[in-house]
């Protein structure tokens, strides 16, 4: 898919799982899993599993895993990619799951809770699911001084789309406080409770393909849909100039920046 023969198909869960979950989740499902460090007959909640790879890859161990998200579009295609697994998927709001208290060995949630209206019941939730001993084990990213990906689309979302554009993906960053952070979790229950910034080297491959990724699986895939073939060209130049030197002319290797929460159910 060329920047001139640009075009959407698919929904935008197929979209996600095409272009983000390979370069951006898979790699964050792959820490925050050795985090949990989940034995085989556990039982893990994926929460905003988004198309399930946190619940995909646990499933693989031989861990029972139940994905939770409020998106039904992002459940459907978590079933679609998850088919044969032993992984059961439901609609939840984070704030209010529908589990008994204690049925959980580990609670992971990768890139969701800086999205959660509330975050104080969302963990307040998750700690009354674990078991005691259990582990919340999140990931959110930091600032986006710190996030060339982030940073690249919204500077060029400024310039070429509008305000909430780039305020959509200024919102991943949205949560980045590591006291705030902190705190949220100690006052639900938990103890102890790590937050430590840590930086994966993300791999892009080849570079124009991969911002045109960015474009298609963004809130504002349509917007971008409707540009003008030069518009649109101009966008995705503006993007892949944004990574600076992250870019070597081919491909894209960029330092990817989270909080990561690990935090315990008293036993």
């Amino acid at each position: 898919m060329s920047n001139q023969q640009w075009q959407l198909s698919g929904s935008m869960p197929e979209r996600y799982e095409e272009f983000l979950v390979p370069v951006i989740f898979t790699p964050w499902a792959q820490e925050l899993l050795s985090r949990a460090a989940l034995t085989e007959g556990a039982e893990l909640l994926d929460l905003a599993c988004g198309t399930g790879i946190v619940a995909r890859m646990a499933a693989t161990r031989g861990v029972r895993v139940c994905g939770a998200d409020l998106n039904p579009g992002m459940l459907a295609q978590a079933e679609t990619q998850s088919a044969g697994q032993n992984i059961t998927y439901r609609q939840a709001d984070a704030a209010g799951l529908p589990f008994d208290a204690g049925r959980f060995d580990a609670v992971i949630c990768q890139q969701g809770l800086q999205f959660f209206p509330d975050k104080p019941g969302a963990v307040a939730e998750c700690f009354r699911v674990l078991r005691p001993g259990g582990k919340a084990v999140f990931c959110m990213a930091r600032g986006l001084e710190e996030n060339p990906l982030m940073r690249a689309q919204v500077r060029a979302f400024t310039d070429h789309l509008d305000a909430d554009e780039a305020n959509a993906i200024r919102a991943v960053c949205g949560f980045a406080d590591p006291e705030e952070t902190g705190a949220l979790f100690a006052d639900a229950g938990f103890d102890p409770v790590s937050v430590q910034a840590v930086t994966l080297e993300l791999n892009a491959g080849e570079a124009g393909a991969f911002v045109n990724g960015l474009m298609a699986a963004t809130p504002a895939s349509e917007r971008i849909a409707a540009l003008s073939t030069e518009a649109r060209a101009a966008l995705h130049s503006d993007i892949l100039a944004g990574f600076g030197s992250c870019h070597d002319g081919k491909a894209l290797r960029f330092p990817h920046v989270s909080n990561v929460v690990v935090a315990a159910k008293p036993a």
